[in-house]
């Protein structure tokens, strides 16, 4: 598989995504909303009649190095993610999307809160403990 042919399969799978939700279906199913894959629609917070893209994800607990979730995104507009160190030592959230774009790090001191917005095209990203302090990481 070359790169041309990477980039038009992201492309496709960028615009059935954007249908899916366009159409309130789900493309992956109750798994594309949850960081646990298992849990049920009431368990993910959505509310019947909203697709369940739109169901607001986290808190994810990332207690332990190396622990990840996963997270859907928006395809238009951005994607607002938040980590939180409860911890009292350094904390760092690893974050890549699932077509394996480069990842991206983000620093977060003990005690406080660090978000991003980005734009990574309906794209599902995950994110990975990438210290030894807990993280708490939410995605709207």
């Amino acid at each position: 598989m070359n790169r041309r042919s990477i980039r038009r399969d992201a492309a496709a799978m960028a615009l059935a995504v954007a249908l899916a939700g366009v159409l309130g279906t789900g493309i992956a199913g109750q798994a594309q909303a949850s960081t646990h894959p298992a849990g049920s629609v009431a368990e993910q917070g959505a509310r019947p009649g909203v697709p369940l893209r739109a169901a607001v994800t986290g808190p994810a607990e990332l207690r332990t190095y190396g622990s990840s979730a996963d997270f859907p995104t928006w395809f238009f507009g951005g994607t607002q993610l938040c980590v939180k160190n409860q911890g009292t030592q350094y904390g760092e959230a690893r974050v890549q999307t699932r077509l394996g774009a480069s990842p991206e790090y983000i620093p977060v001191q003990a005690g406080t809160t660090r978000c991003i917005n980005r734009w990574w095209g309906g794209v599902p990203i995950n994110v990975r403990n990438n210290a030894y302090s807990p993280l708490s990481v939410t995605a709207r």
